[in-house]
Formats: structure tokens, C-alpha cells, sequence
């Protein structure tokens, strides 16, 4: 009794005077080292000054039914997105066998045996009852920095799950947006056909009158031919993106997806917040931060190697046997001990893993800063294409109204005989154009639109984009 309460009092001392994990970097000090010395961050972006932060749930402010339809459809069948949620799951079940070498490992054995005399008709048994309990003392905090390490790394891919989420939103939004665009330019390329078929009868007409000539009709019937040649060019860029966009939502690529004739209204610009708030919304630049914690802690763990492991163990059990009935024994077996393993010499085995921790955790650092400068990039692009996209439309849908107004006063005098063909042909085909680049500048503002709200680190739906997710499948993880 007296030696057991001894290895109780030696083992709640090692316990108490544990020493405590060495403090994590701070966010000012991660970024300051991450970054270039000649690097600063502005206090308002230079594109656009806004203290306002964006808001979350943009894919409702778009007021689109169909495209909220797909979006969840994606995101419940994507298979990329499964992927990433089992990397979640696994990086939470990293951390419980991390945290579990923190608690005492128990084991039971139980067995027995019978053995059959055949000349002298007798039976002999043995059994076996055992019970081991073994603890690793974390003196040091190895063991705890290998549990913060596991923690810090399952958070970084959580969020990065968290990213591919939203990441995910915005590009099914983008191809829904291209899809309606190459509608749009199919039924274009569909009417140049019309407006060339129709020009080509009335040149026709004119040249049985003898006011037009063979050349005429053979320059107007090449354009028909090309225009029903870009028909089926536009055909198959609109088959190319329902097909990408089906195999976004986890569908067999059939082109069976119906998609908007019209691009719906686009709320404002969303405020742009600050700089520096960017690194603590968005999702994918807080996990690079997180995965700098973790290789802190893997190097901490490096470090604390090198100092000597304390263990616990008590084993007991029974033993039956037939020679140790006959001599009144069977007896109850208690052993516990206390030991220690300390490294003297690895061949510099555990200064190299140092070593190769302490660059890992550069490399993470580095990682971190490269992020956060596309992270700025992605901001500065969107934001300023935005502000040129919004001063290009009205200039482009002027164009096309004073295309439009060219021809009708062209095929008006064209007809009085005041043009030629060419003249009429020409102006038609300037048209056409203006009308397909007003098309795809409407396409472009809107999937500009979409990379701001992801470049800013808005979430598509209520859930703030850098909470942790729920995954399904996924188990609690319990840390202590």
C-alpha cells in the first residue's frame, strides 16, 4: 500500500508541475513576417475606399430562383466538395487519436486453456485474467503541442472546406451566368441568319430587276452561309457550358439543363470593407494562418523530443493453473513502475527533424504571405474591373442603338437606290457584332460580380464564411 501511494504522489507531482505550451504566434506578428519589409497594407483599397464590411448571403441578393435551385444542388452532389468534406472528417479523427496519448491506455486479457490426458483420462485447464493500464506523463507538453499541432491542422482544412464551399457557389454562379450568355449569342447568331436570309431575297429581287449584280448576291449568300456556320459554332459553345455546368451539380453532362433566356438584375456593388479585415474573413487566408499554428506546434513537438519521456504503468491479474491448485497457489500478480527513455545518442536524428520542422514552419509562413497577396490581387482586379465594366455599359448599349439606327436609315436608302449593297452589308454585319460584345459584357460584369463577392470573402448564404462546418458524416471531436 505504501509503495503504490508513493507512485500516486511521484505521479501527481510530474503532473503538476507539467510545463505549460509555449504561446502561439499572434496574427500582427504571422503577417508581419510573412509579408515583404517593403510590403505594407493600405488602409482603404485603391480602387475603391469603403469602411463597410460585405455581407454575407449574396446569392439571395442576386434574386434569382433558378440559380439558388442549382447552387444547392451543387452543393449537396458535388463530388469534389465529398472529398473535401472526408478530409474534414479525417483531420477531426487526427485530433482525437492526438488528444487520446494524453489519457491512460487500458487493456483487458482474458483467455484459457484445457488440456486432455489421454492415458491417464484426465483434463488440466488454465486461465488467465490480466489488466495493464500504461500512461505517458506529458511533462514537457510533447504531447499537447501534438494534440495543438492536430487541432490547428484539422481548423485549417475545415476552413478550406469552408472555401471550397464558397468557392464552389460562385463558380456554378459563373457558369449559370456564361450558360445564359451563350444562349443569348446562340439566338443572336439564329437572327443573323433571319436578317441575312431576308436580305438575301430582297437582293435577289433587285438583281431580276437589274438593280443589283451577281456579285451582290453571291457576297450576301457567302454572309448567310457564314452566319449559319456561326449557328452551329454557337450551338456548341452553349452545349459546351450546360455541360460544365451539369457535371458542377453532379449530373451526367446530357445538356438537359434549361437555363434563363435573360440575365437577371444585379444588385449594387457591395461595400469593400477594409484591407486588412480581408485576412480574418476569408476563409482560405485564415487556414494558411492556421497551418502556420500548426507547424509552430510540429516544431515545438522537434524541440521537446530531445528532453527525456516519463511513463506510468500497472499491470495485475490472475493466473490459473492445476499444478498451482495442487499447491494451493493461483495466485493474484500486481506490478507497477515508473520509467523513463531519454535520447543520448540518434546520430543527429532529432536536431535534423528540428531543423526540418523549423523550415516547414517557413515554408508556412511563406505560404501564408503569397495567399494574402493574391487574396489583394483578386480584391484590386474585381474591384477595379467594376468600376470600368459600369462605365462600358451605357457606352456599348449607345453603340448598339445608334448600329441599329445606321441600318434602318442604310436599308432605307439602299432601297431608294441612294447605297450600294455593300454599304447596307457592312453596317448590318458592325450590328450584329456591337449586339454579341454587348452580350458578353453583360456575361463578364456579372461573373466580375461573382469573384468580388468570393475575392471579399462574402458567403453565399447566411453562414459567415469562416465559421467551422458541420460535416456529414464527420464525428465530434472531443479535445481535453
Amino acid at each position: 500500500m505504501m509503495r503504490a501511494r508513493s507512485f500516486v504522489v511521484v505521479f501527481l507531482a510530474a503532473l503538476a508541475g507539467a510545463c505549460a505550451l509555449a504561446p502561439p504566434p499572434q496574427h500582427s506578428d504571422v503577417v508581419s513576417d510573412a509579408l515583404p519589409k517593403s510590403t505594407t497594407i493600405p488602409p482603404a483599397w485603391k480602387s475603391e475606399a469603403s469602411a463597410v464590411p460585405v455581407a454575407d448571403d449574396w446569392l439571395k441578393s442576386l434574386d434569382d430562383p433558378m440559380l439558388d435551385t442549382i447552387v444547392a444542388e451543387a452543393i449537396a452532389n458535388n463530388l469534389d466538395l465529398r472529398q473535401a468534406a472526408d478530409r474534414v472528417a479525417i483531420a477531426q479523427q487526427a485530433v482525437v487519436v492526438a488528444g487520446s496519448q494524453l489519457w491512460p491506455q487500458i487493456g483487458v486479457t482474458g483467455g484459457g486453456r484445457t488440456t486432455h490426458d489421454f492415458d491417464h483420462s484426465n483434463d488440466s485447464t488454465t486461465s488467465v485474467a490480466y489488466g495493464a493500464v500504461a500512461w505517458e506523463i506529458d511533462v514537457w507538453g510533447k504531447l499537447r503541442a501534438k494534440r495543438a499541432a492536430a487541432q490547428a491542422g484539422y481548423e485549417a482544412t475545415a476552413l478550406d472546406y469552408a472555401y471550397a464551399r464558397q468557392s464552389l457557389a460562385a463558380t456554378v454562379a459563373q457558369a449559370w451566368y456564361l450558360t445564359i450568355e451563350t444562349r443569348q449569342l446562340l439566338a443572336l447568331a439564329e437572327h443573323a441568319v433571319d436578317i441575312y436570309g431576308q436580305l438575301l431575297d430582297l437582293v435577289t429581287t433587285r438583281r431580276t430587276a437589274g438593280k443589283d449584280s451577281d456579285l451582290d448576291v453571291a457576297d450576301t449568300r457567302a454572309k448567310l452561309e457564314s452566319a449559319q456556320s456561326s449557328v452551329e459554332a454557337a450551338r456548341q459553345s452553349y452545349g459546351d457550358a450546360r455541360r460544365a455546368l451539369e457535371v458542377l451539380l453532379g449530373r451526367y453532362p446530357a445538356t438537359e439543363i434549361e437555363v434563363e433566356t435573360n440575365y437577371p438584375l444585379l444588385p449594387p456593388t457591395p461595400a469593400a470593407g477594409l484591407p486588412a479585415s480581408l485576412l480574418e474573413r476569408r476563409p482560405d487566408l485564415v487556414a494558411a494562418e492556421r497551418q502556420v499554428l500548426a507547424a509552430f506546434r510540429q516544431e515545438e513537438v522537434a524541440k521537446l523530443t530531445l528532453l527525456p519521456d516519463f511513463s506510468f504503468s500497472f499491470e495485475g491479474g490472475r493466473l490459473g493453473d492445476a499444478l498451482f491448485s495442487l499447491l494451493d497457489l493461483n495466485p493474484w500478480l500486481v506490478t507497477a513502475s515508473i520509467g523513463a527513455s531519454i535520447p543520448i545518442f540518434t546520430g543527429g536524428a532529432l536536431q535534423a527533424q528540428i531543423k526540418i520542422a523549423t523550415a516547414q514552419q517557413a515554408q508556412a509562413v511563406a505560404h501564408y504571405g503569397s495567399v494574402v497577396l493574391v487574396a489583394f490581387r483578386e480584391v484590386e482586379d474585381s474591384l477595379a474591373n467594376e468600376q470600368l465594366l459600369t462605365k462600358r455599359l451605357p457606352m456599348e448599349k449607345s453603340a448598339v442603338e445608334s448600329r441599329s439606327q445606321a441600318v434602318r436609315i442604310a436599308t432605307i436608302q439602299y432601297k431608294a437606290g441612294r447605297r450600294d449593297l455593300l454599304w447596307v452589308s457592312n453596317l448590318q454585319t458592325a450590328e450584329l457584332t456591337t449586339q454579341a460584345d454587348l452580350i458578353k459584357l453583360w456575361g463578364l460584369q456579372r461573373r466580375n460580380r461573382i469573384r468580388l463577392y468570393l475575392a471579399l470573402g462574402g458567403s453565399f448564404d447566411a453562414t459567415p464564411s469562416t465559421a467551422l462546418p458541420t460535416v456529414t458524416g464527420a464525428a465530434n471531436t472531443e479535445t481535453r
